[in-house]
This record gives structure tokens, sequence and C-alpha cells, in this order.
């Protein structure tokens, strides 16, 4: 975890339809799995990258898959975009042997996190691209919501905070993220849980100062955001890892 990305390697069955807060190349590493988009039918790939918003799911039969989130207001959203081309709407399916063989790697040699980032940032190039340009005011924003992650809040608030009407505010921030500001803070929130659960180890404890209500309300959030429950994943896990200076932000 780090930079606005998340990746993740590992064998996983079935997710049931769900909602990421960020783009996700999808990956299956050694065979094609199955994904479908809301309502519609099954198609088979080998390759896909799910804009953030789209609702999808996703069946591995037990392969290995591989995932990686980009955030769109994040270092690495511009290497994506140009690196995998995808429509803000809908999923882009697609083979890349440069891809398949880079998850590979990370699946099979388990190299160390800094060697991982270098791997991703030359599939991405992303040393190539400059900064996503960003309205200073959503800016403001998601610094604001990043830094709190415990606080609600509301619509109103924000708005105020950057001189703009409820309306102006929600239409903008929609505009920059590519989400609306309520599924943008669940995924902030989980981000966050995620990273305090790095420090503390306590999934309650890390769901609370997140700004979850309680446990089942986490869990029903995961579910939501990831299409499985949250238990078996961080029960399974083989290791987990997030780059310096995310963790402590308050």
């Amino acid at each position: 975890m780090g930079r606005g990305r998340v990746l993740y390697c590992g064998p996983i069955q079935h997710l049931e339809p769900h909602v990421y807060g960020a783009n996700v190349l999808h990956v299956g590493i050694y065979r094609p799995f199955r994904i479908r988009l809301a309502d519609g039918e099954w198609r088979t790939c080998r390759c896909a990258v799910v804009p953030a918003g789209v609702r999808h799911a996703l069946d591995m039969a037990g392969g290995v898959h591989g995932k990686l989130f980009v955030e769109r207001t994040g270092a690495d959203a511009k290497g994506f975009r140009k690196r995998f081309p995808y429509s803000e709407t809908t999923a882009r399916f697609f083979e890349d042997a440069e891809t398949i063989e880079c998850f590979r790697w990370i699946h099979e040699e388990d190299p160390n996190r800094s060697a991982v980032e270098q791997r991703l940032e030359r599939l991405l190039s992303t040393r190539e691209q400059t900064p996503v340009e960003l309205d200073e005011r959503i800016r403001q924003v998601i610094e604001r919501i990043c830094r709190e992650p415990d606080r609600n809040f509301s619509q109103e608030e924000l708005a105020r905070l950057v001189d703009l009407s409820p309306s102006r505010f929600l239409h903008l921030f929609r505009q920059c993220t590519g989400l609306p500001y309520r599924r943008f803070r669940l995924w902030k929130r989980m981000v966050s849980a995620l990273e305090l659960l790095h420090a503390s180890d306590s999934l309650t404890r890390a769901a609370l100062d997140a700004g979850f209500a309680d446990a089942t309300h986490f869990s029903h959030s995961f579910r939501d955001t990831f299409g499985v429950n949250p238990a078996p994943v961080f029960r399974n896990i083989g290791r987990f890892e997030v780059s310096p200076g995310m963790v402590d932000k308050r």
C-alpha cells in the first residue's frame, strides 16, 4: 500500500458484486478468470481494467489473481491511464504479456517492497509522468477527509470549507475524483482502516478509528467494497505491508 495504490496477489474463489473507490487492474496470473459487470453476462478474460465506481463480480475458481488499485488522484494515475487506456464508465478486457509476467514475478518471487515498487514503476512508466492536476478546492477537501477519517463531514460542511454551494461542490468533486462524495469517503475510510490494522493488529480497533460505527458496519462496508467478508481475508493473508509514512497521519 502506498502512493495512492494498493496491490494484491493471491488465490481467490468468488467475489460478489462490489464497487471499488479506485481504478483497478485485474490479472489472471496463470489462467483466465470470469467477470460480470452489474447485471450483465459473465465474460472470460486474462486482464481487465475496471474504473472506480463500476460494480462488478469476479469468479476466479480458485486461480491466483492479481489486483492493482490506482486512485484517480494518486501519483500513478497518469501512468496507469497511459499504459492501460480505459473508459471512465465501463471495463476494458485484454491480454498483455508484460503485465501478466509482472504479476507472476511478484507472486512467485515474493520480492521486498522496494523491488515491487520499482517493477510497478517500470510497468506504468510513472517516473515519466507529471502529477495529476487537481482543483485546489477539491484537494483541500481530500486532505481534510484523509486527515480525519473518523469525522462524518457533511457535504454542506465541506462545501462551506471551500466556499462552494453544496450542489456545485458535489458536481466538482465527482468531476475530479470520478466518484460521488460518499463513495469516495467510504473508500478513504476503508484504506485508512487497512493502514491502522497494519499498525494495531486489531480489526475492530482499526475500524472504529477509521470512522466505522462498529465491526458490523465495517464488515458490511468491506463486503460492498471488495465483494467478500473481511475476516477470512485477513486470517489467510500471508504478507501485508504499508509504505513508510502512511499510517501515522494524525
